[in-house]
């Protein structure tokens, strides 16, 4: 960061030294610079996890729907008449039913007029039809975890006959209520996250973060639970994501070096030689690092090698 910056003005206007206390304290910054600097790693984390989290999301999303929409329930599966929970008596129709069901018919009947709302404005319909796939896009996240729900387990309900069809990875246990159970505390955990994650909170905040390395161990946590529901829907998808380094990526963002790097307290390494260039890719590459260079003919001009 050029040190001809005002750091202090853009804590005081744009930041505030309230948002920038927590990073203080748990990154023991002795600088300005290093403020600042442990404040954009956190963006740039976010901006490198936020990948993976969008593909778990959309990829669980449309598993469940496709399980469902070729049962026999059918396109608009959850409609009131068609998503059948456990604890519903035909002998009291008028009886509310349990919080998550109730959730799930909000936030389809919520997605179903975001739908008709875009619609009208891009299109000037005056009365459109919200079609299958637009509704089910703009449900959500946390419509996909009220799904696994215990009130839809049973005979004649939605699990466990399609846990098969949604979930295709490895099962960590052969019960199906247990899989319910787990899968669905794992999914709170990965929407609770991509919420912060959305809203570019420090991420890595959490009970217990006390130091640099907790959060940096905290955040690779993270995605350790990311990969796991990822792999459990669909381990196809997960390669994808390995084969185009977006994995390697997030790992590669929440390190020690990175924060280093951002806080612009990282070597500079001369090269003179292509040698000396090759063994810098090389180190890059097999520490899934970022080495920070100056090529000797071309001054003071820095350059960045990134793994790809």
């Amino acid at each position: 960061m050029p040190h001809t910056i005002s750091y202090k003005e853009i804590i005081e206007d744009f930041i505030t030294e309230e948002r920038l206390r927590s990073y203080k304290v748990t990154f023991k910054t002795q600088s300005d610079i290093e403020l600042l600097g442990a404040y954009l790693w956190n963006t740039h984390v976010c901006s490198a996890i936020y990948p993976l989290l969008s593909a778990t999301e959309v990829a669980l999303r449309n598993a469940i729907d496709s399980a469902l929409t070729s049962s026999d329930l059918g396109y608009f599966w959850w409609k009131k008449n068609k998503l059948h929970f456990k604890s519903f008596a035909p002998e009291q129709p008028d009886k509310n039913p349990p919080f998550e069901v109730e959730a799930i018919r909000k936030n389809f009947s919520k997605a179903t007029k975001q739908v008709q709302q875009d619609k009208k404005k891009r299109y000037n319909i005056a009365n459109p039809t919200p079609m299958h796939q637009e509704i089910i896009a703009k449900t959500e996240f946390s419509t996909w975890e009220y799904i696994l729900s215990k009130e839809f387990m049973g005979p004649g309900l939605i699990w466990p006959t399609h846990l098969g069809t949604v979930f295709k990875g490895e099962w960590n246990t052969t019960k199906t209520k247990e899989l319910l159970i787990n899968t669905k505390d794992l999914v709170k955990t990965v929407r609770e996250f991509r919420n912060r994650v959305s809203h570019h909170e420090p991420v890595w905040k959490k009970y217990g973060v006390e130091t640099e390395i907790d959060a940096i161990e905290h955040l690779r946590d993270k995605i350790s639970k990311i990969l796991q529901l990822l792999e459990l829907v669909s381990p196809e998808k997960k390669r994808l994501l390995e084969k185009n380094k977006i994995i390697e990526r997030a790992y590669r963002a929440c390190t020690l070096g990175e924060l280093r790097r951002f806080q612009h307290n990282i070597a500079t390494h001369n090269v003179k030689s292509i040698s000396k260039l090759c063994r810098l890719v090389q180190s890059a590459h097999d520490a899934n690092s970022v080495e920070k260079i100056q090529v000797y003919e071309m001054g003071k001009i820095s350059f960045l090698i990134h793994p790809n």
